[in-house]
């Protein structure tokens, strides 16, 4: 597949989570990630939306959320930029996995699915998350080109 962009935005309420889903979930099947690897990918474009909602909008479905989701053979980039309250990259670290708790596992999702996440904060008014991670060989092209 040559290199290709999708660009769409949503409006900042929960209920238009299930749209950027499906548009993972159809991107997913366009490039034929296998479906364990899609899923996760989904969950953590599901998380940095809903945290740029909670945290960014706080909740105010006012705003909208920008997507770029670039689509290349071996690899997907999905930037999400806001015009919300600047993040602060100090309180994104992800927390420690044995603190068990309710919420808070959004950031460490994130960043044990994607193999490279880079956060922009209040540059010009908005807020950018990159995320970026390498596709597997779906399982029918790997058993092909084994010997």
């Amino acid at each position: 597949m040559t290199d290709q962009t999708i660009e769409m935005s949503i409006p900042s309420h929960p209920r238009f989570l299930q749209l950027i889903r499906a548009v993972m979930g159809k991107v997913s099947a366009i490039l034929e990630i296998p479906r364990d690897q899609a899923g996760r990918i989904t969950l953590a474009v599901d998380e940095a939306c809903s945290n740029i909602i909670k945290y960014a909008y706080l909740n105010a479905p006012s705003g909208k959320l920008d997507f770029l989701i670039h689509l290349e053979t071996n690899r997907l980039e999905i930037t999400i930029t806001d015009y919300g309250k600047a993040c602060d990259i100090n309180k994104m670290k992800p927390r420690d996995i044995s603190d068990i708790k309710p919420g808070g596992l959004g950031t460490y999702i994130i960043s044990q699915v994607m193999d490279t996440v880079e956060y922009q904060c209040g540059h010009n008014g908005r807020n950018r998350i990159r995320m970026v991670a390498a596709l597997d060989t779906p399982k029918e092209e790997q058993s092909l080109s084994k010997p």
